[in-house]
């Protein structure tokens, strides 16, 4: 299992379709090579089991990696 990899499209697809076939947590997990904990939360996250959609979590996730603070580089030209 990779290390802090973020879920793909793929992965969030796989979530899925494990959710519309009543599949549990940890069967999807390994379906995906992907610790439990880490599907739970982001089905926790993107509407539990009766709201998600793998389109959807994945445009707010990349949302949420948006950076929103300007860096101090971009703020002050002398640095």
């Amino acid at each position: 299992m990779p290390a802090r990899q973020q879920l793909t499209a793929t992965d969030r697809e796989e979530i899925s379709r494990g959710i519309a076939e009543q599949v549990q947590g940890k069967t999807i997990a390994a379906r995906i090579g992907r610790c439990p904990s880490v599907v739970s939360r982001d089905i926790r996250r993107h509407g539990g089991r009766l709201l998600y959609r793998a389109t959807l979590a994945g445009t707010t996730a990349a949302g949420s990696r948006r950076r929103l603070k300007t860096r101090k580089l971009d703020a002050n030209p002398v640095l």
